[in-house]
């Protein structure tokens, strides 16, 4: 009975020392983490401020095609640091340009019909015999409406194109607002200098105004 006694306090001495051993292993093992982790936040903080607003960002780089813009500029950071963001500035500037194709397209489609319209009309215009000239009139005007009834709908179509970029584009200004006035804001509160050095130099200027008044001889 001892001696099984003995074999059970040893066999749970050794499981007690084995856990032991365990817990030991993921304190130090999380103790590391932490310190890592801390690193890694202290880190993060140095870097979160985005270029566009670091102090030592001398040369600013502008993302924006129309000249210097922080709010383009940050918001292109946005877009390097985010795939969702940048698949859709892809997307835009691919499709940018299909809208002017496509315009560009039916304008000389369309340039051909009015430039031949003109030069009948030119045409008829110089006709002697008047009701010659009249038939000819009655006869362009009437293929010209019909031409305005085919093309109708394709200049609808082209006036929705229009209206749709200008809302594209409103949107898209407001998606780049949206998404930067929080990374001014916290920018601001971040880095707001401290009132004690405007307080102190106002003080300072107190005295030495006092101090000059007190050496400025009577006048």
């Amino acid at each position: 009975m001892e001696k099984e006694l003995k074999n059970i306090f040893n066999l749970n001495f050794y499981k007690m020392k084995k856990l032991i051993t365990i817990l030991t292993f993921i304190f130090l093992t999380a103790l590391f983490s932490c310190v890592g982790g801390h690193k890694d936040s202290n880190n993060f903080k140095k870097q979160e401020t985005p270029k566009a607003l670091q102090d030592n960002n001398l040369e600013i780089k502008s993302y924006s095609r129309s000249g210097s813009d922080l709010t383009e500029e940050l918001y292109q950071e946005l877009v390097d640091k985010t795939p969702a963001l940048k698949k859709l500035e892809d997307e835009l500037d691919a499709f940018s340009r299909k809208p002017n194709e496509l315009d560009e397209k039916y304008n000389k489609f369309d340039n051909k019909s009015s430039s031949y319209y003109l030069s009948a009309n030119n045409k008829a215009s110089a006709i002697t015999d008047s009701l010659l000239r009249k038939k000819m009139v009655t006869l362009i005007a009437g293929s010209q409406n019909l031409y305005s009834k085919k093309t109708a709908e394709h200049n609808s179509l082209l006036k929705q194109i229009s209206q749709n970029g200008a809302t594209l584009n409103d949107h898209h200004s407001v998606l780049k607002i949206v998404l930067t006035l929080p990374i001014i804001e916290k920018f601001q509160n971040d880095n707001l200098p401290d009132k004690k050095e405007f307080i102190d130099l106002i003080k300072r200027q107190q005295e030495l105004i006092e101090q000059i008044i007190s050496l400025t001889p009577k006048y």
